[in-house]
């Protein structure tokens, strides 16, 4: 019978064998090849943070099971079995599952369990929006319990080999204390390699960390200036803070003698090359008598900021103090007051994103209608758009035709994992389905064309839906006396610039949709200039009567007036980015500085390191004008 001391000491192993799985998982997260070629300190680096990283997040279940031995002591082997073994599963199981989480989410999407992701699990209808199928869910359930096997695998393992052979008669009595020595020493090593290279502008260890999730970096600026090390100083950009000012002044109102209709069609993940006589037919002859914007940019990479930039005429960041206020998009309040019957309609839910607490949170709950209220008899997407559609229709058709209608609808068809009926077939071969946890990053790559071909599938169908939307109007006689509004809420990337889906970065793939807005009376156009999301309100708010002048309610412009966007705002999550003719730099949203942007060309091209810091000097007033457009609509404090 092993005694207590001895038991603790396979607890100990088996700690070092788990971190050995750790370093298998997120060996490659870490970019060795890149690192080397950026020289030996950065590839130094690069195997240090490897080497500490799964130590440092493997800490928290070690002092789990530490803390439990201590304060739950039992002197017989038994109480470890029962208790603290089962504890020391539990506690590293979840703690690879988590690494595990990390790899596939970079792997697929090219980020990591972050605040989104988390907003995701813990927001009603989240987990729903991912598209993921039976298989897909069936295959993580098997993984994580996957994980508590191995883990229970790994220790009896660990507890055979210690009882065959004992302590290896070579390793000194304090091997883990010096072991832990080393690692405590290697991690405040590395963290100081990135204060000296953070303070001096070495930005290859920035790029580096930035691929390692829940890196925990140190700065020590003040300190080693004092030391006389010279500090590379980049301009600082800050967003205003305060409470929401939105609209800055109290809209000035003159209903028109003759109101227009409103039918606003949005969809799912439409990337703006999908706009094709072959893919999208209805759509494009539809906007061959429109106007077509060919350059035209979401306000940001995902759904959220997507409809919000749109509904609003604001930068995305301004969606959290819109939900902490519950306040709605002054266009829908300019529509209501002039007696518009209104109808919102989503394949998805309008729980998430929290659309019925920001942009609809004063539409009454009776006009947004769910996917859920119409999931009978099928719910896969392009079931639930046709279904949709058809209720938009019979809303139109049973109004009051004395009043003004406003209808909205957000089609899901292009979503991962990409829905259409067999006739919406125009490409082969496809995929039957989409099983996330098997792919990894190589399949990924050899399988995207044929994800793709389900994707454009998806696209053609929800065309076809678009198209019923089309020729309804024109049978009823109501294009005359209707706005159309056509968008996608942004695009959707298929690896061209490294990642698949959105809300990773601001690629054009991920950013650029087709655009169609068709006026009563407008000559058809074809516009090349750049447009965004953020134009569509300062665009239609005219037609509705609204005399104030376009800053007092959006950041955008007027297309209508011939008005030219020299530069775009585009937001995620927890980024910005500025983009015009010249340049695209990507930065933290809302937060103080910009130490290390990320500076490419207007299309996404790689720029060496000293064209990089160039650039930035160069927009520096660009980028001061676009911060004051991130703070607008707060009041200042001592205002």
């Amino acid at each position: 019978m092993l005694t207590v001391h001895q038991l603790r000491r396979v607890l100990a192993w088996f700690f070092l064998a788990t971190y050995l799985v750790l370093l298998a998982i997120t060996f490659d997260g870490v970019d060795f090849a890149s690192a080397a070629e950026d020289g030996r300190l950065t590839l130094l680096f690069a195997i240090a943070v490897w080497l500490t990283y799964g130590l440092i997040y493997l800490l928290p279940s070690l002092l789990i099971v530490w803390v439990a031995d201590r304060f739950f002591h039992r002197e017989r082997e038994h109480g470890h079995k029962r208790v603290f073994y089962p504890l020391a599963i539990v506690a590293t199981a979840l703690t690879t599952l988590f690494f595990y989480a990390n790899a596939k989410l970079f792997t697929l999407y090219g980020f990591f369990v972050n605040s989104f992701v988390i907003n995701l699990i813990a927001t009603p209808g989240g987990l729903e929006s991912l598209g993921a199928s039976n298989a897909s869910n069936a295959t993580f359930a098997v993984i994580a319990i996957g994980f508590i096997v191995l883990q229970a695998l790994l220790l009896a393992a660990t507890l055979f080999v210690y009882r065959r052979f004992g302590e290896p008669k070579w390793l000194p009595d304090r091997f883990f204390l010096w072991l832990f020595v080393v690692f405590a020493v290697g991690t405040v090593g590395e963290r100081m390699v990135y204060a000296y290279s953070s303070a001096t502008g070495v930005t290859s260890i920035n790029s580096l960390t930035q691929r390692i999730p829940y890196y925990l970096p140190i700065t020590a600026r003040t300190l080693l200036g004092a030391m006389g090390v010279k500090i590379k100083r980049d301009k600082e950009f800050k967003v205003a803070k305060g409470n929401l000012e939105y609209p800055l002044n109290p809209l000035q109102v003159e209903p028109p003698a003759k109101p227009l209709n409103v039918v606003w069609l949005v969809s799912e993940s439409l990337r703006a090359d999908m706009l094709d006589p072959e893919i999208m037919p209805n759509t494009w002859n539809f906007s061959q008598s429109a106007w077509r914007f060919k350059r035209h940019y979401s306000g940001g990479n995902g759904t959220r900021v997507g409809v919000f930039t749109m509904f609003t005429g604001i930068p995305g960041n301004y969606w959290f103090p819109f939900l902490a206020e519950r306040k709605g998009a002054a266009v829908i309040d300019v529509l209501r007051e002039q007696g518009y019957q209104m109808d919102f309609r989503t394949s998805a839910k309008f729980s998430y994103p929290e659309f019925d607490a920001t942009i609809f949170a004063k539409v009454p709950t009776a006009q947004l209608h769910e996917g859920s209220e119409v999931a009978e008899g099928g719910n896969a997407g392009w079931e639930l758009d046709r279904k949709n559609v058809t209720n938009m229709l019979k809303f139109i058709d049973g109004r009051d035709k004395s009043k003004p209608f406003f209808t909205f609808m957000f089609f899901e068809s292009p979503h991962a994992r990409y829905y259409f009926p067999p006739e919406s077939v125009i490409r082969t071969p496809y995929p039957d389905d989409i099983n996330y946890f098997n792919l990894s990053r190589e399949k990924l790559a050899n399988e995207m064309p044929l994800i793709k071909n389900r994707y454009i599938n998806s696209v053609h169908h929800l065309d076809s839906q678009f198209g019923r939307v089309i020729d309804y109007l024109k049978k009823n006689g109501l294009l005359d006396s209707t706005i159309v509004i056509m968008l996608g809420d942004h695009g959707e990337e298929f690896m061209e610039k490294g990642r698949w889906g959105h809300n990773s970065a601001f690629t054009d793939e991920q950013t650029r949709t087709p655009f169609v807005l068709w006026m009563p009376g407008m000559k058809a156009k074809e516009i090349d200039s750049m447009s965004n999301h953020m134009d569509v309100i300062p665009t239609v708010m005219p037609l509705f009567g609204v005399k104030n002048p376009t800053r007092d309610y959006s950041t955008g412009y007027n297309l209508l007036a011939g008005e030219v966007r020299k530069h775009a705002v585009l937001a995620e999550w927890s980024s910005t980015a500025y983009m015009d003719h010249d340049v695209k730099i990507a930065m933290p949203l809302a937060v103080v500085a910009t130490q290390h942007p990320r500076v490419t060309g207007p299309h996404d091209e790689p720029m060496p390191e000293k064209e990089q810091d160039e650039a930035f000097s160069h927009k520096a007033k660009n980028l001061a004008g676009m911060m004051e457009e991130l703070g607008r609509y707060v009041a200042k404090s001592g205002k």
